[in-house]
């Protein structure tokens, strides 16, 4: 069940029509973000202040890079020690979801990746190797980012101004794995750096 036909119950306001399995939506006319848990709304703090900022990436505009497509459908905005980066939640041709990550002109694209191995943070120190699904991966960045601000929907709660502790792990064929700590637990993604100057949006032209 996703966020259809559904109102903010914070401001009644009707919440976007749905092209995920949404779990989370900040809602437009107000301040909100809304979460969904057990077939019932409920609001999970304010979304935060996002600045404008020139991008590629706009919601609801497909863009396409070589022989796929992307349509941006949320944007969360971290800090981090020395600046800032988005995250898009997007939706591929064949409907299944990706993040899009964007830092000063590094464009990243990884979907949700299951990790075979029990890891603890201790572990993830800047140049160790980590096995992974039979692979091995050196840890190249680690630190703590904070969630400033959202808009649009996602497939998870997040919170404004909750931090997450993160590592970024280089493999083979320039692949790529982000790990997220929090509350106790690890999500993974994986996925490859993309060229930004191959990407065209819908009204760029191809």
């Amino acid at each position: 069940m996703g966020f259809d036909g559904m109102n903010c119950p914070n401001c009644g306001a009707d919440l976007p029509e749905t092209l995920t399995r949404a779990k989370m939506v900040a809602c437009r006319y107000c301040e909100s973000a809304v979460v969904l848990e057990d077939d019932a709304l409920r609001t999970a703090g304010e979304k935060g202040v996002m600045a404008e900022e020139p991008s590629l990436f706009v919601l609801g505009r497909e863009i396409r890079y070589r022989r796929e497509s992307w349509l941006p459908v949320g944007q969360a905005r971290f800090s981090y020690g020395t600046g800032w980066w988005d995250e898009f939640w997007a939706v591929d041709g064949g409907g299944e979801g990706v993040w899009i990550s964007v830092d000063e002109g590094e464009i990243a694209v990884e979907r949700p990746y299951e990790i075979d191995v029990t890891l603890s943070p201790w572990q993830l120190k800047r140049g160790e190797n980590v096995s992974l699904n039979g692979e091995t991966f050196t840890v190249t960045e680690a630190d703590t980012a904070t969630c400033m601000a959202l808009r649009g929907e996602f497939p998870e709660a997040l919170h404004v101004g909750q931090a997450y502790r993160y590592w970024h792990l280089s493999g083979p064929m320039g692949r790529l794995v982000t790990l997220e700590f929090s509350e106790g637990e690890f999500a993974a993604s994986e996925g490859v750096w993309v060229d930004p100057y191959l990407i065209r949006s819908e009204n760029a032209g191809a």
